[in-house]
């Protein structure tokens, strides 16, 4: 089931294969996740929400269910 994003686009779920270690996902909502690796199919992130910093909490979850919570890549903010 596709929901819409706050511009209206569909989002679309993106594909298991996609998601890649360092790199940061847009959820189509308030959060935003970077992703620290995958192991076993098993992702751990953190979270941040648009104009906060980064969460020092990891999550873990499977690479199926991140892939579908997520709609495109994004830059990932700078450290610090």
């Amino acid at each position: 089931e596709n929901s819409l994003t706050p511009r209206g686009e569909i989002a679309m779920p993106m594909a298991e294969n996609d998601i890649q270690p360092g790199k940061c996902y847009a959820t189509g909502g308030s959060e935003n996740y970077k992703v620290l690796h995958i192991n076993r199919g098993i992702v751990s992130y953190q979270t941040w929400t648009k104009g906060a910093k980064m969460q020092p909490l990891r999550t873990n979850a499977g690479v199926k269910a991140f892939a579908a919570a997520v709609i495109k890549e994004i830059a990932c903010p700078a450290e610090g």
